[in-house]
């Protein structure tokens, strides 16, 4: 239950889509953006990499998750690099994919996990989103005709 209010919590945090960085957020994370001194007098260079990407360019690097992990089947990191991507957690050692076009047409990238022991936490197949470039979050559709699986969110590390 924690989980998932705390994914609803960063999913809900801030403004805009989700799929947009927010620049002010950004700049301030930076240290970058109007106002700073670089020493030089010269503008400060814009992160247009991470924010200008695409998902997969932008989710790219090591992500921990927001909450403690309280069960085996909890998800405690993530590490994304050319779309393959690892999660580990307890119990868990996972393997996947980040398809940036979505599975069956879907609106929001998705992430495919084959986990070592064959029990993924009812995960499986989720949707991922970014907040920002430090926030990930990835809704699980969970089993077949159920009520969806959990919420995970992360912060990059």
């Amino acid at each position: 239950m924690a989980t998932i209010v705390a994914g609803l919590v960063l999913v809900g945090c801030g403004s805009g889509d989700g799929d947009t960085a927010d620049p002010k957020a950004s700049a301030a994370s930076t240290g970058t953006g109007a106002g700073s001194d670089t020493g030089a007098g010269e503008a400060a260079p814009s992160p247009e990499t991470p924010a200008g990407g695409t998902l997969t360019d932008r989710a790219a690097g090591s992500w921990k998750s927001i909450v403690d992990a309280t069960s085996d089947d909890a998800l405690e990191t993530l590490t994304v690099a050319d779309g393959k991507v690892t999660a580990k957690g307890p119990k868990l050692d996972c393997t996947g994919t980040l398809d940036t076009a979505g599975k069956g047409g879907a609106d929001a990238p998705s992430l495919t996990l084959s986990c070592g022991d064959g029990t993924d936490g009812g995960r499986g197949a989720g949707t991922v989103k970014m907040k920002g470039e430090d926030a990930l979050a990835i809704d699980w559709a969970g089993p077949e005709g159920g009520f969806g699986g959990p919420v995970d969110s992360f912060r990059r590390s």
